[in-house]
């Protein structure tokens, strides 16, 4: 049972700072996007609240198809820095927990653009993140590309 400790310190920081982000509003608190992202050898698939607010957050999971890797969660809380029409830059914190033992930290650092004016609903993420894996004190820098699609209307 030890080994689920961190999944759930995970899962309630996410929950946590999704509440404070969206106090304002109980209806901010549904999610209001999907994303599909690849990083690597890794895939990713996530979902959570609404890009364009001033603070965002989302869940992501490891999707892993041949590799024998080891599945992951990760949560993370987002500011956005630039709101525009077309384009967001965002900055954030994220905390991890790999099935291997591996709890992470990282600081996600992105834009999201929605390229088409007709189908804003349709975005595409670029995101670096330098993330520290706690357990063994190693340090890499990730790279995500991806699609995202929000339910909200534009």
């Amino acid at each position: 049972m030890k080994k689920f400790k961190p999944l759930g310190v995970v899962l309630t920081l996410f929950f946590a700072s999704t509440l404070m982000a969206n106090a304002q509003e109980k209806s901010k608190l549904r999610p209001a996007h999907v994303g599909v992202y690849h990083s690597g050898l890794v895939g990713q698939v996530a979902i959570g609240t609404d890009l364009n607010q001033k603070y965002f957050g989302d869940i992501r999971f490891q999707a892993n198809d041949i590799l024998e890797t080891s599945f992951g969660i990760e949560g993370s809380l987002n500011r956005n820095l630039v709101r525009d029409d077309w384009f967001n830059f965002h900055i954030g914190f994220m905390v991890g927990y790999h099935f291997n033992d591996n709890m992470r930290i990282g600081v996600p650092i992105g834009f999201t653009i929605m390229p088409c004016e007709n189908h804003k609903r349709f975005a595409i993420l670029m995101e670096a993140s330098p993330n520290v894996f706690l357990s063994n004190d190693f340090f890499n820098l990730r790279a995500n590309i991806g699609l995202r699609y929000t339910f909200r209307k534009q």
